[in-house]
């Protein structure tokens, strides 16, 4: 069941609908039996990992509260990190490794019939296995107080609007707005479906449509030209974007309707002007878990080592993804890319504050920010569906056989799709308000409406894609 599906709507409405005529306590159990129907509509079976998850982090959790031995303490913390670190490792990296052996066998002319074992992919089960895991760190750590009630702590590890791709949530969020009485009062009513129609515009509109625009010229360089490739590169990048903001808008305005607050994912992160600020506002809910759970303990047994906690980081964050060479390799380039900014960083030389003229500083603040959308852009080039060596091809393209008269046409058709995005995230930045749109004057309000409401039905339809992170 998808968010862009009717049959999610109708669900939603349903749920919404009881939601609103029962108190606290049954609210709970009833968007815990909605959640589990919810994930059990794509695969029932699996309903097994996410109730093993979400028990085996319950349980160690109260277990580590309960003892004061500091030994006994990391055992449970062990136990409860092995379950569901060996659970995520066999579905995500299954197919992985047998692949790679039939291949081994092969090259060496032995038989590999026996190992074409297909392992499907649970859906959502990279985020809601790192969800229940830094609940049971922080527990560990004494950052937060163990879950008491368990119905309370399975919808926590399970909540439907977030289940499947997000934003990851820390106890301290969700978990504390679960244990307490929520209210759904008009204001919640209108940013939870400004946000809702936002994130389906994202999805339907820019992030499908750009989704073939890249497709076309990516999957088949043959006959296409380095700027074929750059826009093409720079139609991926607003797809993966819209795509995975698309999906946390929806669940952030869903989540809203029924009273809950979830973490807020982006904040215009092609809007950064350095790779390391890239990294702080893209999927913050995720790039945070990783700097609180991964870099800082990488940190410390590095002894203060930045350059190597961060490159680790990164690292693990393209493996989280998926376990390919080409996440392996996605994740050292932006490791070195992130290493190369901190290094510069470091050694640059010093001037003071607003010693250079103002048109230089736009103009060093326009250079960065143009360096740092190619850099990403190019990294996500290895995010895409295709080998290694088809992605060396296709950069080597843009710099071998490269028509300036191809660029400006494609980039008319790419601005299309996302120049409604561009206007309105310019307009927020300014105001710092992600809900300007929804304070300014009627006028603007319809013209928003109608423009975005004609692109979406009037304008041309859009392959109805999956979203990108159901496959994570």
């Amino acid at each position: 069941m998808s968010f862009v599906t009717p049959e999610f709507w109708v669900f939603f409405l349903i749920v919404f609908l009881v939601y609103v005529l029962l108190k606290h306590r049954q609210q709970n159990l009833f968007l815990l039996a909605a959640s589990y129907f919810f994930y059990a509509w794509w695969d029932w079976r699996f309903l097994s990992l996410i109730f093993i998850s979400a028990t085996t982090d319950y349980f160690c959790g109260l277990a580590i509260d309960r003892n004061s031995d500091p030994r006994i303490k990391k055992r449970f913390l062990k136990l409860g990190l092995s379950v569901n670190l060996t659970i995520l490792l066999f579905f995500k990296s299954f197919n992985f490794f047998i692949s790679n052996l039939n291949h081994i066998l092969v090259f060496f002319g032995l038989s590999a019939h026996s190992l074409h074992l297909h392992v499907i992919l649970p859906l959502g089960i990279s985020f809601y296995t790192f969800q229940t895991m830094g609940y049971l760190i922080d527990v560990y750590r004494g950052n937060i107080q163990p879950a008491r009630r368990y119905t309370h702590y399975l919808l926590f590890g399970s909540f439907f609007p977030q289940l499947l791709a997000g934003p990851i949530e820390r106890a301290k969020n969700l978990y504390h707005q679960i244990e307490n009485q929520r209210i759904i009062s008009w204001d919640n009513i209108k940013v939870g479906v400004y946000l809702i129609y936002w994130g389906l515009f994202k999805k339907l509109f820019i992030s499908n449509h750009c989704a073939i625009l890249a497709k076309r010229l990516l999957s088949d360089p043959s006959g296409s030209s380095g700027a074929d490739v750059l826009v093409s590169l720079y139609a991926f990048a607003f797809q993966i974007y819209c795509d995975i903001s698309g999906y946390t808008d929806i669940a952030r305005g869903t989540a809203k309707l029924l009273g809950f607050n979830l973490t807020i994912n982006f904040r215009y992160p092609y809007f950064s002007r350095n790779i390391s600020d890239f990294w702080r506002r893209w999927h913050m809910s995720m790039t945070y878990w990783f700097r609180d759970y991964v870099f800082f303990p990488v940190l410390a047994h590095a002894k203060g080592n930045a350059y190597l906690a961060s490159f680790v980081t990164l690292l693990c964050i393209s493996l989280w993804h998926s376990i390919s060479f080409s996440s392996v390799f996605r994740g050292v380039y932006f490791g070195i890319a992130v290493a190369i900014f901190h290094l510069y960083k470091t050694h640059r030389p010093s001037s003071g504050p607003g010693t250079a003229p103002g048109w230089v500083r736009t103009m060093t603040g326009f250079a960065s920010w143009f360096a740092t959308f190619h850099i990403v852009c190019l990294g996500w080039l290895f995010f895409y569906p295709i080998s290694i060596r088809h992605a060396v091809t296709l950069v080597a393209k843009i710099f071998s056989d490269f028509q300036p008269g191809v660029l400006v046409t494609h980039l008319r058709v790419l601005f299309a799709y996302i120049a409604v995005l561009v206007l309105v995230e310019i307009w927020q930045a300014i105001k710092k308000d992600e809900f300007v749109l929804l304070k300014t004057n009627a006028v603007l309000k319809v013209i928003f409406y109608w423009l975005t409401f004609w692109l979406l039905f009037g304008a041309g339809s859009s392959a109805n894609l999956p979203f990108i992170y159901f496959g994570i």
